[in-house]
């Protein structure tokens, strides 16, 4: 359960009432949406990408806000993260003030580069429930194998230095029940670019295409690099078991790959990179847009290879933390009681008038403490026992 005695650091008690009818709110919200559609025996796992989290400035997450990513956090039993920056105070204090000695995590080295933003990766997880099984390491592409080659590209300078991918996807071992999996978090590059100067409309449409091609080539690398893995790892596995004389239903060739894809829509091609390669999209979950504004967008996706027939999804789902907290009409509370510096615009100087002030927490403000992406999740179940009972049943009675 999480830790809430950070309320009492809220000085403001109008505002600690707030937080805490919110926090209760958001409970709710929780047990409606994921609890009571899963079993505590299911494995929850869940990817979430945190904006600039660690960013300091006005990505600082405030006690309010930590305390609302800890309680959704702590409705999972594995979480992915992306965006942590590379000062990792803020997660640490995330950790161990708020989620608790229950939880731990694993984090990755920054990315290093302009193209990756000097971002990190995180795996959260519940002790008690999720096991490390001491296996980690970032994917690096094998020699031959870029996600830009050296021709096929229009200005080819913007992209010279990615033959790798932007943002080193990273994958850890760990077991929860009687599954053991590999888990594969990735944050694709997404590609922004900047119209350089001299250019024509048509050479603009080219470069943007290029970036585009780009994103798609990490997400279909990423995609077949562990397909293979995975089969040839189940290729080898089948052969210890049918040598042995063991039941093949089982195996630990489970791969899961989860993150934000950057995916522009079902439909588009940078979703059908993901699935050419195998890997299964649970019914109903790429259809789920995963972000919050103006933007309706696909970018988060969890994907499986499942080598191991006893194991079945559950079920998914997206958290919109914004029905329970940093509502559209909390802004009103923000501006006249927290008198959020940031919402009135004293903290760069700025006079807002009431509107430009609901405007800028409506458009960015619950994005900066909180994210602009809805937590993402699917529930697996791992419990095999019952399988297993019956297995040792079925063989008795044929002796």
């Amino acid at each position: 359960m999480s830790l809430y005695w950070k309320l009492r650091t809220i000085k403001n008690t109008a505002h600690r009432v707030h937080v805490s009818e919110r926090l209760r709110a958001l409970r709710t919200q929780l047990a409606e949406e994921v609890t009571a559609q899963t079993s505590e025996h299911d494995l929850r796992l869940a990817t979430w990408n945190l904006m600039h989290f660690g960013g300091g400035g006005g990505y600082e997450r405030d006690v309010d806000a930590l305390l609302y990513i800890s309680e959704i956090i702590d409705h999972f039993d594995l979480v992915a993260v992306q965006e942590v920056n590379d000062d990792l105070t803020q997660l640490e204090d995330l950790m161990k003030n708020y989620l608790g000695p229950e939880w731990d995590y694993i984090v990755t080295d920054t990315s290093g580069g302009d193209l990756g933003n000097d971002e990190r990766m995180a795996f959260l997880y519940r002790k008690g429930k999720v096991r490390f099984a001491k296996l980690a390491g970032e994917i690096v592409l094998p020699d031959g194998q870029t996600i830009v080659g050296s021709g096929g590209i229009d200005f080819a300078e913007h992209f010279e230095r990615h033959s790798q991918f932007a943002r080193s996807p990273f994958v850890v071992g760990f077991e929860c029940g009687w599954f053991q999996f590999k888990l594969c978090t990735v944050h694709i590059y997404f590609g922004n670019p900047k119209r350089p100067d001299n250019i024509t409309d048509d050479q603009w449409d080219i470069l943007r295409q290029d970036y585009m091609d780009v994103r798609k080539a990490e997400i279909r690398e990423i995609a077949e690099f562990l397909a293979d893995r995975q089969r040839n790892e189940r290729r080898r596995e089948l052969d210890i078991l049918k040598e042995r004389g063991w039941d093949t239903e089982q195996s630990k060739a489970n791969y899961i790959l989860l993150g934000d894809f950057n995916i522009v829509s079902p439909e588009h091609e940078t979703m059908a990179a993901l699935k050419e390669a195998g890997f299964q999209i649970p019914d109903g979950m790429e259809e789920l847009p995963t972000t919050l504004g103006s933007t309706k967008a696909y970018y988060d996706q969890i994907a499986h290879r499942l080598g191991d027939r006893r194991v079945r999804h559950c079920c998914s789902g997206a958290v919109n933390f914004r029905k329970s907290v940093f509502r559209e009409e909390d802004a009103e509370h923000y501006i006249d009681v927290v008198k959020d510096p940031l919402v009135t615009g004293e903290a760069k100087g700025i006079d807002r008038d009431r509107d430009a002030q609901i405007t800028y927490f409506n458009r960015y403000r619950f994005k900066h403490q909180i994210s602009d992406h809805q937590l993402l999740w699917s529930s697996f179940q791992v419990d095999l026992a019952d399988n297993y009972l019956q297995k040792i049943a079925e063989e008795a009675r044929e002796e």
